[in-house]
């Protein structure tokens, strides 16, 4: 009898939007930034495994905290590990954190000068 290779799920890009409440459209434009690399079938179908999704759920994540492509792509890149992932995210998100802060007390400044 034959080995069979481990069973990995897998995910379309449309279930994996309807996950992360990206669109399709943009989940192909962060691959197309080079963010990462879905599976593709014979046929040019996007297949994303469990890993994949999790790191395309990061990715929607930062950018809903408006953390730049090449700052996402830079964290990508210079971290071989989940645990040097997720420590360089945190770092990323606290800068991201800080820059808000201060646009906001810009804001609260502005407005109560308005008023």
């Amino acid at each position: 009898m034959a080995k069979v290779g481990p069973v990995h799920a897998v995910i379309g890009i449309s279930r994996l939007a309807q996950m992360t409440g990206a669109t399709p459209r943009a989940l192909r434009y962060y691959e197309d930034a080079g963010l990462f690399r879905p599976h593709r079938t014979p046929a040019g179908v996007r297949q994303f495994t469990p890993d994949q999704c999790d790191l395309v759920a990061m990715v929607v994540r930062l950018r809903r905290c408006d953390v730049p492509l090449e700052d996402i792509r830079r964290l990508l890149m210079e971290t071989e590990s989940s645990t040097q992932r997720q420590a360089r995210l945190r770092t990323v998100l606290q800068v991201r954190a800080r820059e808000l802060s201060r646009k906001l007390e810009v804001v609260t400044a502005a407005l109560a000068e308005a008023a």
